[in-house]
């Protein structure tokens, strides 16, 4: 059993943040958010029904691979 009970973490060096500093961080991922979107659209829209459906439907392996990086 550690001197500090149980459960108890320290955090050292990092403050906690403020609540303008939480509001900021929650905007600034939802700007990625949406960035991301819009690429993603920008690609739906940029391809062929063909391609769509190779791209969605029935993937090869290069584009699993190309998804997986992407994180999607």
């Amino acid at each position: 059993m550690s001197p500090f009970g149980l459960g108890r973490l320290v955090r050292v060096g990092r403050p906690t943040p403020t609540p303008e500093q939480q509001m900021n961080s929650a905007a600034l991922e939802q700007e990625k958010i949406g960035e991301v979107l819009s690429k993603q659209d920008a690609r739906y829209d940029a391809m062929t029904d063909e391609e769509r459906e190779r791209f969605y439907m029935k993937p090869n392996l290069i584009t699993r691979i190309k998804k997986a990086l992407r994180g999607q």
